[in-house]
């Protein structure tokens, strides 16, 4: 068992002082932040220059689900040994895996992208960073974002699910 751990930066895409801020809340069991993150991410990363837009992801744990929670907590244990690339390559891996989620499916996660297992397994089950998962909720919460995916660009909540469209719209008005 490890000591909880109650502050981790935000993973984030792009440069601290890019002229736009895009926030993007994610259930990781929900199958529609699996299409954004999987489709439509990416698209937004590689269009805007890092000195334009910065991305940011929050956990917003939306969906009834076991494992959620555990997926979200392994996330950030990855994050926090690993780094942000780590975090986003598990992310990924963890949305294609989305309907097969198990402890194995988890550990087997953690270890393509060089993470120890072992680790984030605890973690996981551990609830290690149950208080960085519930601060981003509390964030959510006090945006008013209703589910996920979100995105609220320059403090902006858009209405409806984050999609390449709109996330790209708005970005375009800011810029």
């Amino acid at each position: 068992d490890r000591e909880s751990v109650s502050e981790l930066p935000r993973p984030t895409r792009g440069n601290d002082e890019a002229t736009v801020t895009v926030d993007i809340f994610e259930d990781f069991a929900c199958p529609g932040c699996a299409r954004f993150a999987l489709e439509d991410f990416g698209r937004l990363v590689d269009e805007y220059p890092d000195e334009d837009v910065r991305f940011r992801r929050f956990d917003f744990l939306v969906v009834d689900s076991n494992l959620n929670e555990p997926v979200a907590n392994a996330a950030r244990s990855i994050q926090d040994e690993l780094g942000e690339d780590a975090f986003f390559e598990f992310a990924d891996a963890a949305y294609e895996s989305q309907s097969d989620y198990s402890w194995q499916v988890i550990g087997d996660l953690a270890e393509e992208v060089d993470a120890d297992p072992c680790r984030v397994l605890s973690d996981a089950d551990g609830s290690t960073y149950d208080g960085v998962i519930q601060a981003d909720q509390t964030e959510g919460e006090n945006r008013g974002v209703p589910g996920t995916p979100a995105a609220v660009v320059d403090g902006q909540l858009l209405e409806g699910a984050a999609s390449y469209e709109n996330v790209s719209s708005a970005i375009d008005d800011a810029l």
